[in-house]
């Protein structure tokens, strides 16, 4: 009995988090759509602020989108923080300070990481909007506008852009990467419109009120979920807008990837660390949203090892329905390890499995990881224009 009570569970906190509460979403949604206030007649001072550890790659792109915006001119600065970049990241900066001085940047000495630059830069700002990003998200002509709109309405903090995947032909594990990427971005639209609660704005691009900017913990990762919950906490609004559109170079490697989850696999449990009283203090909305949404996907691997032991103990007792299971999950394990070793490709429902059940690896790996204390935050970025 006790073998069965915990394969349900853990099956249906699983199918409750990846398809029920989506799907709830969905209904309560529908019809409905987030209308923006009047463009303001005044916009506010902007100040784009971001890290950039030898990003020769895509700087200069970067900045290009940026100050080619369709954003009044006499309202709109970049600073950057160059984090002790070894390649002609510096270059680039100089070169470009040269010709248009809203950029300001500073080289940093040392390896810094990026929460501690976003710290400094925000710090040192006196704009009235500032938008986080990363060097390797491009901007649309209109994508400031269309964040900093939404401020007009005074209890709004912070708007998430919707990032886009730029690439003419998806490879590698980039179909699974870019269609979890727009799943949750309609799913944080939703939350937004229905409780102004978007569970998580996308570190790459989102806007926020200077006055809501509080500086990121030591060592965090996940500065972006940070920022979004302490504003949330205070019972202002996060939203996010897909019709704010950014582009950001595809992920195809999948050892890159990898890493990349294990970074946001611990800063996921350093979040939940820092702010799971929410979920008995403030339980509705913001708890209910956060549980339903990011804890629960959070514990998903130890909801699959409860599966798998279970399964085994009922499939030891003659449960014929578990040793199909049993044999299922070799399966699936089989299939994911010929997808990571590139043995073989595989399409479809296959390539979806295992893209989930490695990525889930990587959030147990996180885990481990955040449980033997983080000293440092310090990244090295992925590849930039991956062919």
């Amino acid at each position: 009995m006790g073998a069965y009570f915990i394969f349900w569970i853990s099956l249906l906190a699983i199918a409750y988090s990846y398809l029920i509460y989506p799907m709830l979403l969905q209904i309560r949604a529908k019809g409905k759509s987030l209308i923006p206030p009047k463009e303001p007649e005044h916009w506010p001072t902007v100040e784009v602020i971001f890290a950039a550890y030898n990003e020769e790659r895509v700087l200069e792109e970067k900045l290009n989108s940026v100050l080619q915006s369709d954003y009044p001119k006499d309202k709109l600065t970049i600073r950057v923080g160059s984090d002790a970049s070894t390649d002609q990241t510096d270059a680039i900066l100089e070169k470009t300070v040269k010709s248009d001085q809203r950029l300001i940047w500073k080289r940093f000495g040392g390896r810094s990481g990026k929460a501690h630059i976003i710290n400094t830069l925000a710090e040192q700002s006196n704009a009235e909007i500032l938008i986080p990003t990363d060097a390797n998200i491009m901007f649309t002509k209109n994508t400031i506008k269309q964040l900093v709109r939404w401020f007009e309405n005074k209890s709004t903090s912070i708007v998430g852009a919707n990032i886009v995947y730029d690439s003419n032909e998806l490879k590698g594990i980039a179909p699974q990467e870019d269609f979890y990427l727009r799943r949750e971005n309609n799913i944080k639209e939703q939350e937004g419109l229905l409780f102004g609660a978007a569970m998580g704005i996308e570190g790459g691009c989102y806007a926020i009120r200077k006055k809501a900017f509080r500086p990121i913990p030591k060592n965090f990762f996940m500065e972006d979920f940070f920022q979004s919950m302490q504003v949330m906490e205070r019972d202002d609004r996060v939203l996010v807008d897909t019709k704010a559109v950014v582009y950001e170079d595809v992920s195809t490697e999948i050892g890159e990837e990898y890493q990349r989850k294990i970074r946001i696999s611990i800063g996921n449990f350093q979040n939940l660390k820092r702010f799971y009283p929410v979920i008995y203090k403030k339980t509705f909305p913001l708890g209910f949203v956060f549980f339903s949404h990011k804890v629960l996907r959070w514990v998903t691997p130890f909801f699959l090892l409860a599966i798998l032991f279970s399964s085994l103990q009922l499939a030891f007792s003659g449960a014929t329905i578990h040793q199909w299971l049993i044999v299922l999950a070799i399966l699936w394990v089989g299939i994911t390890v010929a997808q990571v070793k590139r043995i073989t490709t595989f399409g479809g429902i296959p390539s979806f499995a295992a893209h989930f059940l490695y990525m889930n690896l990587a959030l147990f790996h996180g885990f481990i990881k955040f449980t033997k204390g983080v000293n440092t935050n310090v990244w090295k970025p992925t590849k930039r224009k991956q062919t």
